[in-house]
């Protein structure tokens, strides 16, 4: 009875450690981008930066700003430099 007990404990346990580190892991990425208004989101940089780029990508679709690699699908542009990360609309 002892054993049973034990393995499920161990069990528990185990669930609430994976949970916990899947937990972790979603708050990194996309969800830690902040506002900077007018669409724009910023991962890294300040947001006087990141309007910087995302308005000259607008106006120039160059795939290289500033030292940030940039490209674009749909209505959103994405630039990115290291961890560093800037998203915006295109329009």
């Amino acid at each position: 009875m002892n054993h049973t007990m034990s393995f499920w404990r161990t069990s528990l346990l185990a669930i609430v450690l994976v949970a916990g580190l899947l937990a972790f892991a979603g708050t990194s990425g996309a969800s830690s981008l902040k506002n900077c208004g007018g669409g724009v989101r910023a991962a890294v940089v300040s947001c006087a930066k990141a309007k910087r780029i995302a308005g000259e990508y607008v106006k120039t679709r160059a795939r290289s700003l500033q030292g940030y690699t940039c490209s674009s699908g749909g209505s959103q542009g994405r630039c990115r430099l290291d961890r560093k990360l800037v998203v915006f609309p295109l329009n």
